[in-house]
């Protein structure tokens, strides 16, 4: 299957017509404590890495099962392993990416 995005022109994404294209972000501390209200992500990535991740999203998305998930680690000298299209610098934090059928963006705010 191959997936066509227009650069240029983005008033024909589909993906946005039922606003259910919502994002859940949560930040777990060591000791298993959602703290994601004191928190702010920051993701810091190259031309590259965007077109890696997007492209591994995309795929991922078109084999959706509800709670599949997959883990990115930080590489380390010794285990340097791309998954998703990037490798996480050693620096980051581990990243879990969840599929996840969420509600539309309105119904957070009731």
């Amino acid at each position: 299957m191959k997936y066509e995005i227009d650069i240029v022109n983005d008033s024909n994404d589909k993906f946005e017509d039922n606003a259910d294209n919502v994002a859940v972000i949560k930040v777990i501390d060591h000791n298993g404590c959602d703290i994601t209200n004191v928190c702010e992500i920051n993701m810091f990535l190259s031309k590259n890495a965007m077109l890696g991740l997007g492209t591994e999203l995309i795929r991922l998305a078109h084999n959706f099962k509800e709670m599949k998930h997959v883990h990115l680690e930080p590489c380390t000298k010794d285990m340097q392993v791309q998954r998703m299209g990037i490798f996480l610098s050693p620096d980051s934090s581990k990243l879990t990416i969840v599929c996840n059928d969420n509600d539309v963006i309105d119904n957070y705010f009731k």
